[in-house]
C-alpha cells in the first residue's frame, strides 16, 4: 500500500493519516523516548497500520553516530560500541556524522542469517578472509525494527529478537566469525488477531498495545479516500501540502525527546501507577515501569516538567491492553470497566493515604519519627489455573481400551524442514540439484584441502563437488480437530459446552507449541465446520459464542467433514502433526445419502486409517451401560478409546495435552 518516491518524505504523512489518535499516540511517545519499549499494533486488514508506521520514520529526531561504523554506534557510548569501534578507537580513527534513524523491515520469511548477519561470501571468496555481513538488527540499531504480520514469525527468529531485545547486544558467533555489536530498536509490530496469537513472551516485550478498527464515519472514510487518492495520483505534490505540519509535529518530537530525561515522577503519582498494575493483576514489574516511562513522555509531548495522575489515566490502556488476563470467552472491552474502577480505587487510596499523611504530620510532635509515606499494598493473589495435575486427570479416567499403535511417527517438536525456514543445525551433501540453502562453512571447509591443486583468480577456488546444503529444524505443532455431538441425544450441552472450554483452553498455548485448534459438530441433518483450525482465541471466541444443539445424529457425516478438514490442514503444511477428537456415545442414526448411520459411520472410521491422522475417541455413554459403539469406532480407525466417568472442558484439554505429550 506504500508508495515511495524519490522526495525526502517518501511515505504517505503522518499528520494526514486520518483518525486513529490512539494509534498516532502511542508512535509518538515512542518517538519521544525509544525506552517506552514499542508498540504492537492489533487489527483488521486495511486500516493503515503499516502506512502509520512507516509514516511515523520521517518524524523522528536525528541521532549521531561514529563515522563509517556499520552499526550506527552512539560516540557518547563507547561501552555500547561494536569491536570495530573499539578498535579504531585505539588508534585515534573515530570522527562522528550525523543521520536519521532507519526504519527496516523484518520479513516474517527471512532467514536466521539475514536477521543476525553473517559470513560475506564475496569477501571470502575474493580475498580469503573472514569478514562479518551485518544483518537486519545491525541496521536497525537505534531505529525501528518493524515486523508486519509479527505473530506469524518464525519460533527461532522470534528467540532470537527476544535475546536481543532484552540485552540489546546481538552477538554472533558462527561460520569461524565472531562479532558483537549494538541493536537497540524500537521493536513496532502489526497483527491481525484472526490468523493466531502472539508468543506471550514476545508481546509482554511491546511496551504499549494498540487495537484498530475500521473507521465507522462515513464523512472520515470519504475522506480516507480522498486523501489516498491524492497521494497516489501525485505523492509530491501531497507530501508539500502536508509539509508544514510535518515540520511542526517533528520539531515538537524533538523538543519532547530532549525534555523527556527531565521529566519528574513524583511519589503520588509512582504509588498511582503502583496500584493501578496491582490492581489489573498483570504479571511481573515491567507494566508499571513502562506505564511511568510512557506518562513521562507524555509530559515532555505538552512540554511539562512533572508527570500528573491524567497522564497515566491516557497511558494506561495502551501498557495493559495485552498484559490483563484473559477468562475463556471474554473480550477486549471487558477489560475496560476493570480498568476504570483500579483507576478510580487507586486515585481514592491515594487520596486517602494523602490524608493520613498530613494528619500524622499535623499530630507529631517534636522528636518522633515521621510517618512512613505510602501504604503497602494489598498482596495480589493471582487466580486459580485451570490446569490440574495430570495424576488427578487419571483418576477420572474410568477405563482405557484398544490402544493401536499406529504405523507412522509422531513426535510433534521437531521437524527437518523442507525449505529454508528453520534454524540451521548441520549440512548434508545435496539430494538432488537443488542447491539454493547453501551451507557457506561447510562448503568452504570441504574445499579447503585442495586449494593447492586448483588453479584460478579467487581466493578460494570452488568446485560443485565442496557444495553443501544446510539442514534445517523447525519447531511443528499439531492441528487439534474436535467432532463433536451437537444432536438432541442426552448430554449434548454439556459436550458442547465441554469442547468449547477444551478448544480455549487448548488455545491458550497455542502460539507457543504452534499448535491449531477446531471444532466440527455434528447435529441435525448435517455435521458443520465450526470452527477452522486456528490459533486464535479472539477468532474462536467469536465462533463459539453461541453453538446450537438439538435434532439427529448424522455422525458419519461428521467424520468425513472433519477429514476434509484435516485433509486441508495436511496441504498447508506436509509435516503437520494431525489429531481428531471425536466426541460421542458412537450411535449415528442419519447415514450418507440412502446409507445406514451406524454402518456409515463405521465405514468413515475405517477411512482414518488410510491416513495421518492420529484418533482419540471420547466416549460420552453414561457409566453403567454395557455396550459402547464408540469403541468399535477407535478399533475402526486405529485411534485411541477413552470412557471418562464425566466429561467437562477442563477434563477434556487436559486428556488431549496428555496425549499429546507422550504421542
Amino acid at each position: 500500500m506504500e508508495v515511495r518516491v524519490s522526495s525526502p518524505r517518501h511515505t504517505f504523512p503522518f499528520t494526514a493519516i486520518v483518525g486513529q489518535s490512539t494509534l498516532k499516540t502511542a508512535l509518538l511517545l515512542n518517538a519521544v523516548d525509544p525506552r517506552v519499549g514499542g508498540v504492537l499494533i492489533r487489527g483488521q486488514k486495511g486500516t493503515a497500520k503499516s502506512t502509520a508506521v512507516r509514516a511515523l520514520a520521517d518524524l523522528l529526531p536525528g541521532i549521531d553516530v561514529v563515522s563509517d561504523c556499520r552499526f550506527g554506534c552512539d560516540p557518547l557510548d563507547p561501552r555500547a560500541w561494536c569491536d570495530e569501534c573499539r578498535h579504531r578507537s585505539e588508534s585515534g580513527e573515530t570522527s562522528t556524522d550525523s543521520r536519521r534513524p532507519r526504519l527496516v523491515d523484518l520479513p516474517i520469511s527471512a532467514t536466521e542469517d539475514r536477521l543476525v548477519g553473517t559470513l560475506d561470501l564475496e569477501h571470502a571468496l575474493q580475498y580469503g578472509e573472514r569478514r562479518f555481513e551485518p544483518g537486519l538488527l545491525a541496521d536497525a540499531n537505534r531505529g525501528i525494527l518493524y515486523v508486519d504480520e509479527v505473530n506469524l514469525l518464525d519460533d527461532h527468529l522470534v528467540d532470537t529478537l527476544l535475546d536481543v531485545a532484552a540485552s540489546g547486544v546481538n552477538v554472533v558467533e558462527r561460520e569461524g566469525v565472531r562479532m558483537q555489536h549494538p541493536s537497540r530498536f524500537v521493536l513496532v509490530g502489526t497483527m491481525n488477531p484472526e490468523e493466531g496469537e502472539l508468543r506471550p513472551q514476545l508481546l509482554d516485550r511491546f511496551g504499549l498495545c494498540v487495537d484498530v478498527e475500521g473507521i465507522a464515519d462515513p464523512a472520515q472514510r470519504v475522506e480516507v479516500i480522498r486523501r489516498r487518492r491524492a497521494f497516489e495520483d501525485d505523492s509530491v505534490v501531497f507530501t508539500e501540502l502536508w509539509a508544514t505540519s510535518e515540520d511542526d509535529l517533528a520539531t515538537r518530537i524533538a523538543a519532547a525527546h530532549d525534555l523527556a530525561p527531565g521529566v519528574e515522577l513524583s511519589d503520588a503519582t509512582t504509588w498511582f501507577i503502583a496500584r493501578v498494575c496491582a490492581k489489573m493483576a498483570v504479571d511481573g514489574h515491567r507494566a508499571d515501569l513502562t506505564m511511568a516511562r510512557a506518562a513521562a513522555a507524555v509530559a515532555a509531548l505538552d512540554g511539562r516538567m512533572l508527570v500528573t495522575e491524567a497522564d497515566v489515566r491516557t497511558v494506561a490502556p495502551l501498557v495493559l491492553a495485552h498484559r490483563v488476563r484473559r477468562t475463556p470467552f471474554g473480550t477486549d472491552q471487558s477489560a475496560q470497566p476493570r480498568l476504570t474502577d483500579a483507576l478510580g480505587a487507586a486515585h481514592d487510596e491515594c487520596a486517602e493515604t494523602e490524608r493520613q499523611q498530613e494528619r500524622t504530620s499535623e499530630t507529631a510532635t517534636d522528636g518522633e519519627s515521621p510517618a512512613t509515606t505510602g501504604s503497602p499494598l494489598t498482596p495480589v493473589t493471582a487466580p486459580e489455573g485451570a490446569e490440574t495435575d495430570l495424576a488427578a486427570l487419571n483418576d477420572e479416567l474410568a477405563i482405557t481400551l484398544d490402544r493401536v499403535r499406529r504405523t507412522f511417527a509422531g513426535k510433534r517438536h521437531d521437524s527437518l524442514s523442507s525449505d529454508r525456514s528453520g534454524r540451521y543445525v548441520r549440512s548434508e551433501i545435496p539430494q538432488g540439484s537443488d542447491t539454493s540453502d547453501v551451507a557457506l562453512d561447510a562448503t568452504l571447509r570441504a574445499a579447503a584441502p585442495f586449494q593447492n591443486e586448483r588453479q584460478g583468480d579467487m581466493a578460494i577456488q570452488l568446485e560443485k563437488s565442496d557444495v553443501r546444503t544446510k539442514v534445517r529444524h523447525r519447531r511443528m505443532g499439531a492441528s487439534i480437530l474436535f467432532c463433536v455431538d451437537s444432536s438432541g441425544s442426552m448430554g449434548a450441552s454439556n459436550r458442547i459446552d465441554a469442547a468449547k472450554a477444551a478448544v480455549l483452553g487448548l488455545l491458550v498455548d497455542a502460539y507457543q507449541r504452534r499448535d491449531r485448534v477446531g471444532l466440527v459438530t455434528f447435529g441435525g441433518p448435517s455435521a458443520q465446520v465450526v470452527l477452522s483450525p486456528t490459533s486464535s482465541v479472539e477468532l474462536a471466541q467469536l465462533k463459539l459464542r453461541t453453538l446450537a444443539t438439538g435434532g439427529a445424529t448424522p455422525l458419519a457425516d461428521g467424520i468425513m467433514k472433519s477429514l476434509d478438514v484435516l485433509e486441508t490442514e495436511s496441504r498447508r503444511s506436509a509435516d503437520a502433526f494431525l489429531w481428531l477428537v471425536l466426541v460421542t456415545d458412537g450411535r449415528g442414526n442419519v447415514g450418507l445419502g440412502d446409507g445406514l448411520g451406524s454402518e456409515d459411520a463405521l465405514a468413515a472410521a475405517a477411512k482414518i486409517r488410510d491416513v495421518a491422522v492420529h484418533t482419540l475417541v471420547i466416549d460420552t455413554t453414561p457409566m453403567g451401560r454395557t455396550g459402547s459403539a464408540s469403541r468399535e469406532l477407535a478399533r475402526a480407525a486405529g485411534g485411541e478409546y477413552v470412557r471418562l466417568q464425566s466429561v467437562d472442558g477442563n477434563t477434556l484439554s487436559l486428556l488431549v495435552r496428555q496425549r499429546l505429550r507422550t504421542s
